[in-house]
């Protein structure tokens, strides 16, 4: 394997210097590596519920109860120092100031880390054992829009959305989408996003979807139809799996059409990239796998 070094950066994050660098790598075809696929539900009260698994998988908390004090603590002085220097010290900063502003961007960095780690090691073993990683088609910014309002109209339940907001960044879905796309073209899987609407609602043994079988956001999921019961987050999973396996097969067979009713070969002669308008993605569904490494449509179906 060649590889050169273009370029390197410097950068000092939280007092302490990394040095990076970019790296041409020549990666050879990766194929469809044949394993069974899967759907997965982010969230926050469960981090991620694999629906070939019977317990979802959880991350542990970004920072201790020690360090949250503490962070709390240095911003509280952080804001104090700030107005003492805007009112008393003609806007400039103190020593003591830059030192605080340091010590909350190392709790801040270590929460980070700790967060990748968590995601980089999840995301590898999604894509690593499975021929397809489903998942919802997340609008993160949407989901995560304040609900303060306007003077003229306020929101409500302020406090509460807030905290909400700041449990769904904490398990940073965009960063995790982001890895399972690139990751899933290293090891021959496919990555797929699916409509997200309906997933915990709908019934894995009957497949009816009623807002009545989850009421609220409780963790419990009693079909109104069939009676059956289980974790919604669960539920949720087999639902994703579901809807990524039938787009799966769906834009197998149309790559096979498009390449004359053939499997698309190691090369990927005859084959041509099925984009996002060809398929279903206008109900929201897209799909990232090796081009011309797809399964076959008996495989998928």
């Amino acid at each position: 394997m060649q590889r050169s070094v273009p370029n390197a950066s410097f950068t000092k994050k939280a007092g302490v210097w990394h040095v990076s660098f970019g790296v041409h790598v020549e990666r050879s075809s990766v194929a469809w590596n044949a394993k069974p696929g899967c759907g997965v539900d982010f969230g926050v009260a469960c981090s991620a519920f694999v629906s070939d698994e019977d317990e979802p998988r959880l991350m542990a908390p970004s920072l201790t109860e020690g360090e949250k004090r503490r962070l709390l603590g240095l911003e509280r002085r952080k804001a104090r120092q700030i107005s003492y220097a805007n009112k008393d010290n003609q806007g400039r900063y103190s020593k003591r100031l830059r030192r605080t502003t340091n010590e909350i961007a190392k709790l801040k960095a270590r929460q980070a880390a700790r967060r990748l780690d968590f995601t980089h090691k999840l995301t590898t073993d999604l894509a690593k054992n499975h021929g397809y990683v489903g998942r919802e088609d997340l609008a993160v910014k949407a989901m995560t829009a304040g609900a303060k309002g306007t003077g003229e109209d306020p929101g409500t339940n302020v406090a509460a959305k807030a905290g909400l907001n700041r449990g769904i960044l904490d398990n940073i879905p965009g960063e995790r989408a982001r890895q399972l796309a690139y990751k899933a073209t290293w090891y021959g899987s496919a990555d797929i996003a699916v409509p997200a609407p309906g997933t915990s609602q709908t019934c894995p043994e009957c497949h009816e979807r009623d807002p009545l079988s989850r009421e609220g956001c409780g963790r419990l999921f009693a079909c109104v139809h069939c009676g059956y019961e289980g974790h919604a987050d669960k539920v949720a999973s087999i639902e994703i799996d579901r809807r990524a396996g039938e787009l799966l097969a769906r834009i197998v067979v149309e790559a096979l059409v498009i390449a004359g009713g053939h499997p698309v070969n190691s090369t990927g002669r005859g084959s041509r990239k099925v984009t996002t308008s060809q398929s279903p993605r206008a109900e929201g569904a897209s799909v990232n796998h090796p081009q011309g490494h797809g399964p076959t449509a008996s495989a998928a179906a």
